[in-house]
């Protein structure tokens, strides 16, 4: 380790995601000389006690996101949080944050998402229909909509806020009914039938792994109202160019580095449909990740300061 320059980066994320074996991993060890601080935010009062506490950092890696949602929502902590971070970035604009925290903060609000994927150039993907339920008249266009054959059922309902912030379940509706019967903000999707088969697309830094998982069955119309679960794992390994691609847009259009996007292709048209993007997600796939994300901070820490 003597001829590789040794770097502290701070890592911000809830204590309990600490105890996960990759996290530990990167804790533990001081590989490729990067050595990760984990960084309590519930233990730190201030920007200056931040620094007592941690001293000098070469960069900050964090999954602030959950207090990005939280924060507008009137949640003190969360309040608490990103002020220390706001003062800790205006004593100390240098220290680069892995990613910056405008471009994580429009992977936290779904209705932002659509309108960043909408900007993306070229035409490597499409996106489903899909509209922002925040009013009622934006409920009763969409109720219009649905009647003159316009907006297809079934759809899919999420809350308008990512990261669990919202009590509103995510689910399948097939009436108009059910897209009016709920008083929660919400964004609605087009269902696009797509063969029970997703890909979610991992990128980090330069590299990007696609791995295909079972999805969703394929619905019609007369599909009663189902919640589910989407974190139950089907891990499958498979890597394609055009998914890549995909990513890579993506990746240029936002300037993140941690980030997923999920993927379907169209059953009847065979489009390539993006679903979702979500800020550092598990990465559980990538069996060298812990190598892969200190080639990657080391790479971010060493440009900045060019």
């Amino acid at each position: 380790m003597a001829n590789v320059a040794q770097y502290r980066v701070g890592l911000i994320l809830p204590l309990k995601k600490t105890r996960n074996g990759r996290m530990q991993e990167l804790l533990m060890s001081q590989d490729m000389g990067i050595h990760f601080i984990h960084i309590d935010l519930d233990a730190v009062t201030s920007a200056q006690n931040f620094l007592d506490m941690y001293g000098p950092l070469d960069a900050i890696l964090h999954k602030l996101a959950h207090d990005m949602v939280f924060e507008p929502l009137g949640d003190a902590a969360a309040i608490r949080n990103m002020q220390i971070i706001r003062e800790l970035t205006s004593l100390h604009p240098n220290i680069p944050f892995i990613d910056p925290l405008e471009s994580v903060r429009v992977l936290t609000d779904r209705a932002a998402v659509s309108r960043m994927l909408e900007s993306v150039p070229g035409s490597l993907f499409h996106l489903p229909r899909h509209a922002i339920l925040d009013s009622a008249a934006a409920k009763a266009s969409i109720v219009s909509q649905i009647h003159a054959g316009l907006f297809p059922l079934p759809v899919l309902a999420k809350s308008l806020e990512a990261c669990g912030a919202s009590s509103f379940p995510q689910s399948w509706l097939s009436s108009p009914f059910f897209v009016t019967g709920t008083d929660a903000s919400h964004v609605m999707k087009e269902y696009i039938n797509h063969g029970g088969r997703l890909f979610k697309g991992y990128v980090l830094g330069k590299d990007i792994l696609v791995a295909e998982r079972t999805s969703l069955p394929d619905l019609s119309s007369s599909a009663a109202t189902v919640e589910f679960n989407t974190q139950v794992p089907f891990p499958t390994l498979a890597a394609f160019e055009t998914f890549q691609a995909i990513g890579r847009a993506i990746q240029a259009t936002t300037g993140l580095s941690l980030f997923g996007f999920d993927v379907i292709v169209a059953a009847k048209t065979n489009h390539l449909v993006v679903v979702d993007v979500n800020y550092f997600p598990s990465f559980k796939e990538m069996t060298n990740f812990s190598a892969m994300l200190r080639a990657h901070v080391r790479s971010v820490i060493e440009t900045h300061t060019l």
